[in-house]
């Protein structure tokens, strides 16, 4: 039970009818450091309880009183508030009123005469419950506040995270496209050169021929390469599309669509890809996430790579079907990490690139892609000379 402090500037509607009794009792409660309104009556007290409902914290009243009696006003009062504690008074001979007060959700009675110190250990027994809802209250909004801030942080993360991903993308994009268009380049240059050095003899049949056949070759070199430059762009676009639609497929073509994405990179920085795909299950992903998962784990190695300056860097990718998963393994041999920043990897900001190059935020929607929307887990270990992420998504059997 709480201590009798907090009684202190509680505010109690009290109607009584004999003057008496309500002067005695008021004096009384007012020494408890009590704040008391009074009713003569019900209607009176109803009145009351309607002009300072937002104040009032405890219905103390008789039951027998003119114009309106105590379980009348009590039912009204009921239909304001249904949780506000309430205390009847009765006399002995009034106690089958008791039965009928039981459905109004009274919270205690004292028999009259009353008994100061039983009136006092039933306020504060009413009161406490209140305080203690008012408090759950509180917290409750409180708690309601920090999950929207919670939900407003996690908008702002992954915002950053999808315009992270697009620069990353947009490096690859110019990494896939810097071959084709330097030979698209070559292509029509040869084809200029020729013709404004008339390198070929018009006037004969060889020399058309001859003509016909270079710009044919060369212009279908320049179609191979748009198509090749289409086909990127097609890659690319399909990953950032937003539509959540999940697709039943093995892992491998998901691991094999990330490695045309981001291939380039990876043979630019001479890292050799090592596969060893066993999974032969079936899965529902969204593989556009899954895509983005795979692709900030490579990129993370790669950038480790160039940092340390790794002598013959490479990327393990393992896959194995276990009882009702699957496993996905991604090895490197870029050094790991510090055991201590094992556990602290996958939170937002947390970054253990050089000079926080990085938005430290790759990682942690891994996490959220991988446990709250595939309902799987991730993880990190070190092994030998580098780090092991492993992945667990569950397999349709």
């Amino acid at each position: 039970m709480m201590d009798k402090q907090i009684l202190k500037n509680i505010t109690v509607l009290y109607a009584e009818d004999e003057s008496v009794i309500q002067e005695g009792i008021t004096e009384t409660l007012i020494l408890f450091g009590i704040n008391v309104i009074c009713a003569k009556n019900g209607q009176e007290g109803l009145s009351l309880f309607q002009s300072n409902r937002e104040s009032i914290d405890l219905i103390l009243t008789d039951i027998k009183m003119p114009e309106l009696d105590g379980l009348g006003m009590i039912e009204k009062i009921r239909e304001l508030d249904e949780y506000i504690p309430i205390i009847i008074t009765t006399a002995h001979q009034e106690t089958n009123f008791l039965m009928q007060s039981i459905e109004y959700n009274i919270n205690d009675y004292v028999l009259k005469p009353i008994d100061i110190y039983k009136l006092e250990k039933n306020i504060i027994k009413a009161i406490e419950a209140k305080v203690l809802k008012e408090e759950l209250l509180e917290k409750n909004k409180k708690l309601e506040i920090e999950i929207q801030k919670n939900e407003e942080k996690q908008h702002i993360i992954e915002t950053q995270s999808r315009f992270a991903a697009m620069g990353e993308m947009i490096n690859m994009i110019a990494h896939q496209w810097r071959q084709p268009l330097a030979s698209i380049g070559t292509a029509s240059f040869n084809l200029k050169y020729k013709l404004l050095r008339e390198e070929f003899d018009l006037e004969t049949k060889e020399g058309r021929e001859q003509q016909s056949y270079f710009f044919s070759k060369k212009l279908d070199e320049i179609e191979f390469y748009v198509q090749n430059l289409t086909t990127t762009i097609n890659d690319f676009r399909n990953f950032f599309k937003t539509d959540k639609i999940s697709v039943n497929t093995n892992i491998q073509n998901s691991i094999q669509h990330t490695l045309k994405i981001i291939q380039k990179d990876l043979q630019s920085n001479n890292i050799q890809v090592i596969l060893d795909l066993k999974s032969k299950k079936q899965i529902d992903i969204y593989e556009n996430e899954i895509i983005h998962v795979l692709i900030n784990i490579l990129k993370n190695a790669q950038d480790k790579f160039v940092e340390k300056e790794t002598e013959n860097p490479k990327i393990e990718i393992k896959t194995e079907d276990l009882e009702d998963t699957i496993k996905i393994d991604i090895y490197d041999n870029g050094g790991g990490i510090e055991d201590d920043k094992l556990n602290i990897i996958f939170e937002p900001y947390f970054s253990t690139k050089k000079e926080k190059n990085g938005t430290g935020i790759g990682l942690y929607m891994s996490k959220i892609i991988v446990e709250k929307n595939h309902r799987g887990s991730i993880f990190a270990s070190n092994v030998n000379d580098g780090i092991c992420f492993s992945i667990i998504l569950h397999s349709m059997i």
